[in-house]
């Protein structure tokens, strides 16, 4: 079984290598972000809304260049959308730091940030061009890339008492320069239109010589109308209004409940690992089993987090980041390999897909401030989060149903054909 690692390319494992240390990366501006949110508004002496509404900004402008970047990947290849993207990141965070001013703060973080989000659909496309055999693991480990950086930086900037908000961005800001624009420039290979076409042909190829695709989801022609689509984008818009309420929101939520800043760090650095441990698994059920049921079950453990977090529990911080960590980076990687297995890899269908991801996000971050300000709590965004996970467990259940139903259906005709 080790073997089969070995039916991919060399080449894709040293590009996931590349994209990997650029996630490891990103993730200092998440932390940033959501572990000095009562910090940056002291400093910059704004509320937590304003702070909300940067940070929806940001997600808002991704989501709206989610489908552009779609189009430039299938256009211009993804390492020129890549290098683009970094760059924006880096003048964002660049701008952050030189400016210590509310507006400059929102227009670096929220707006030129935001359209870096012209790059979201290309690591995708890179891994559905590279990968035929182990997508979901590829996946699985490059989405571990942000969390790994999570669970090594908090430790640093907690032991470190004197580190900033501001120290956080201006090593973003040089590492994005010394680091990230060297490693696309370098370690990302153009791939010529040539080849992104054969790859599209092959891969639609193998889906429609089988039957049965990768993942168990039987008959394409019948199976594939809108309402896996529709299913599909609740679901990643669940995910990204998940994510707003947790990478914004999270340690106030636990500031609010006067959990200790020793049990925030703990429960932050598990949220961390748990989320290296359930990218890794997923992944590997993902590539092996229905992805249906499987996207089901990630939804309903997600309720059962966001339940503990609701109840404020002595434990619910460490139970919280165990089950919501498990789940955190599989839910966009799940759907888009159930969506992918149809739409041969195209840009602009996984960009309008991740429309939907970001704009839950922006949705999470925004409401987030705008309930605390109101309710000076955060229950009632906790509420919405377990309603619509709700929502995305039992549509990726139904889906999963119908399949069986369809299956079943199939091989009594096929035993009937057979007597006859």
């Amino acid at each position: 079984m080790a073997m089969t690692w070995f039916k991919e390319s060399r080449y894709a494992w040293i590009g996931l290598g590349s994209l990997w240390i650029i996630g490891v990366i990103g993730g200092l501006t998440r932390f940033s972000m959501a572990f000095f949110q009562v910090q940056i508004s002291e400093d910059l002496q704004i509320s937590r809304g304003f702070i909300s509404m940067a940070w929806s900004t940001n997600l808002l402008i991704t989501a709206l260049c989610a489908p552009l970047g779609g189009w430039l990947v299938d256009r211009y290849g993804p390492k020129r959308v890549l290098l683009l993207s970094a760059a924006m990141s880096t003048l964002g965070t660049g701008v952050v730091v030189l400016g210590h001013h509310p507006i400059v703060f929102f227009i670096g973080y929220g707006v030129i940030c935001g359209l870096a989000g012209i790059g979201t659909t290309t690591n995708y496309m890179l891994l559905f061009q590279w990968f035929r055999h182990h997508r979901a693991k590829a996946m699985a480990l490059l989405g571990s890339a942000s969390s790994v950086g999570l669970a090594v930086i908090t430790p640093i900037f907690v032991s470190v008492g004197w580190l900033t908000w501001n120290d956080a961005f201006k090593a973003s800001f040089a590492l994005g320069v010394l680091v990230t624009l060297p490693i696309i420039w370098l370690g990302i290979k153009g791939p010529q239109q040539e080849n992104m076409k054969k790859a599209r042909v092959d891969s639609s190829i193998e889906v429609k010589g089988d039957a049965t695709p990768i993942g168990g989801i039987s008959s394409p022609k019948k199976f594939v109308h809108l309402s896996i689509f529709i299913v599909v984008a609740i679901a990643l818009f669940t995910c990204g209004l998940n994510m707003g309420t947790v990478e914004m929101n999270l340690v106030a939520i636990h500031q609010l409940a006067d959990v200790s800043p020793s049990m925030i760090a703990l429960s932050m650095s598990i949220l961390g690992i748990m989320e290296i441990t359930g990218t890794l698994a997923f992944g590997y059920f993902l590539d092996r089993y229905n992805k249906l049921i499987m996207m089901s079950i990630l939804y309903g453990i997600r309720i059962i987090g966001f339940a503990f977090l609701f109840m404020h529990l002595g434990v619910s911080p460490i139970l919280f980041a165990i089950a919501f960590g498990i789940t955190y980076l599989s839910a966009v990687p799940g759907g888009l390999l159930i969506i992918n297995e149809f739409a041969n890899g195209k840009g602009k269908q996984t960009g309008f897909l991740l429309l939907f991801h970001q704009g839950g996000g922006a949705l999470g971050a925004l409401i987030g401030g705008i309930f605390f300000d109101y309710f000076q709590n955060y229950q009632s965004l906790i509420i919405v989060d377990v309603i619509i996970c709700i929502f995305a467990t039992l549509g990726y259940f139904v889906l999963f149903t119908t399949q069986r139903r369809s299956l079943r259906v199939q091989n009594n005709k096929a035993a009937v054909s057979e007597v006859l």
